[in-house]
């Protein structure tokens, strides 16, 4: 068991033109691990239980683990969702029905009509989560808290979401948690892009000091 595999969404793969390095490629540098970056953009949690079929998280010594940022997005109750890894041609089509289904959701009001839910649900979301840090326990888990969103309606669903993370994080010995949440917040011009969502290089360098802090409290000898 060697080296150290990273699952998350588009802040953990890196947004397309960013050319520096991300978060998990900082930390794998300075623990001097391999690293194998699994991060998918628009994938949540129902990734995730794909991806470690695929890349089984006991092969290596550390996982890091950063979802939430599109598991509590809002949708309509009974939105379909097709999974984005893994992708073949007829996933890639019925993805384009799933965005024109919910662009005439947006239409119709269907989230004032319907209700509104998150994307994945906050228990299936911890389950999914707490489920694979149990799978694993000679590994050990960083699990890594949402950024916040200058879009700020988001905020409290990201929280809600961040505060799971620490609950897991508490209950399982082999967690623990980075929470870069604050501090992005607080230095959200130089940490968030312009579109509101996606890390800065000011932005991966701060989540990567938290990850290594969290390591190093918890688990000097990492």
């Amino acid at each position: 068991m060697k080296g150290c595999i990273a699952y998350g969404d588009c802040n953990t793969e890196g947004v397309q033109d960013y050319h520096e390095p991300v978060w998990p490629a900082l930390v794998a540098d300075r623990l001097g691990l391999r690293l194998e970056n699994c991060g998918h953009t628009m994938s949540t949690t129902r990734e995730l239980l794909q991806y470690v079929r695929a890349f089984p998280p006991e092969h290596y010594q550390v996982a890091f683990i950063q979802y939430g940022l599109v598991d509590s997005w809002l949708t309509f109750r009974g939105a379909p969702y097709v999974l984005y890894y893994p992708d073949n041609p007829l996933r890639k089509f019925a993805r384009k029905l799933v965005k024109k289904i919910k662009k005439l959701g947006r239409r119709f009001r269907l989230l004032d009509r319907l209700g509104a839910v998150e994307l994945v649900p906050l228990p299936e979301y911890l389950a999914n989560i707490e489920g694979i840090v149990r799978s694993a326990p000679a590994t050990q888990f960083v699990l890594v808290a949402t950024p916040p969103n200058r879009d700020e309606p988001r905020n409290p669903r990201i929280e809600v979401y961040n505060r799971g993370l620490r609950q897991i994080s508490e209950r399982e010995p082999n967690a623990v948690l980075a929470d870069a949440y604050d501090a992005i917040w607080e230095r959200r011009a130089e940490c968030l892009m312009s579109d509101g969502t996606h890390l800065t290089s000011v932005g991966h360098e701060l989540v990567a000091e938290m990850v290594i802090r969290a390591l190093m409290t918890e688990h000097p000898s990492v």
